[in-house]
């Protein structure tokens, strides 16, 4: 009988997400997160030019890429499954 959870492991490169944040979108949070603290300290009036001022820089880039570790699957093989693959190939392409 084969033990399917040790044919695949949990992908170390996004934690088995599939993505990975796009680290432009990190350095635009954490400085919406900066401005959003600091405006909470200003006056009214401080408050209106402020967003008037303000600019939205958002990027262009998607949020999150996906993990070329596992092609967004969240779990890559193990050596076990990776054996069993090439198995299973071998018995399904005969030109393999």
């Amino acid at each position: 009988m084969i033990n399917i959870n040790a044919l695949e492991k949990q992908c170390p490169k996004c934690f088995g997400l599939g993505r990975i944040e796009n680290p432009t979108w990190l350095q635009f949070w954490t400085m919406q997160n900066d401005l959003k603290d600091g405006f909470q300290t200003l006056t009214d009036q401080a408050q209106e030019t402020s967003v008037e001022n303000a600019d939205h820089g958002q990027p262009t880039e998607p949020i999150f890429f996906i993990c070329r570790e596992c092609h967004g699957k969240g779990k890559i093989l193990t050596v076990e499954g990776k054996r069993l693959m090439e198995f299973v190939r071998f018995w399904i392409n005969p030109n393999y």
